[in-house]
């Protein structure tokens, strides 16, 4: 047990690793979305309800608000996704909560929704599809 105890290198908690793995793959999908624009590439994934109806989803043009907003573009990200535009600085502020949670307490945050936030993203996702699909634009 002594040999472990001066070890010249301490291991990594689990948590820790499961941690850095989250934030690999969190800075490396930012690497790819920055050096690949969307528009260009077509290795990213195509949006089925829009293949299927023809009709823009809340989340479509969710990849292409995200890599202006990366290259800070705000009027291009509202442009193309003003939900996820709005949506991204609070989603980057919860990753980075529940990573420094996970590290300090060594366990993962509860994600204890109520009821009324639940109900009211889902209706403000409704409201913002059907003014994206039926002519309502927002003007920029």
């Amino acid at each position: 047990m002594e040999e472990d105890r001066y070890s010249p290198t301490p291991r990594m908690k689990p948590r820790q690793m499961q941690v850095g793995m989250w934030a690999g793959v969190f800075f490396a999908t930012l690497a790819v979305v920055y050096n690949f624009p969307p528009a260009e590439h077509s290795f990213y994934p195509r949006c089925p309800f829009y293949a299927a109806t023809h009709w823009l989803c809340p989340g479509c043009g969710g990849t292409r608000a995200f890599y202006e907003l990366l290259h800070l573009n705000l009027r291009g990200a509202l442009h193309y996704n003003a939900l996820v535009t709005v949506l991204a600085p609070f989603a980057l502020m919860w990753f980075a909560w529940c990573c420094y949670r996970a590290l300090r307490h060594h366990r993962f945050p509860p994600v204890p929704w109520p009821r009324t936030i639940a109900a009211g993203l889902g209706i403000v996702s409704l409201l913002f599809a059907v003014a994206r699909n039926t002519g309502m634009a927002f003007a920029i």
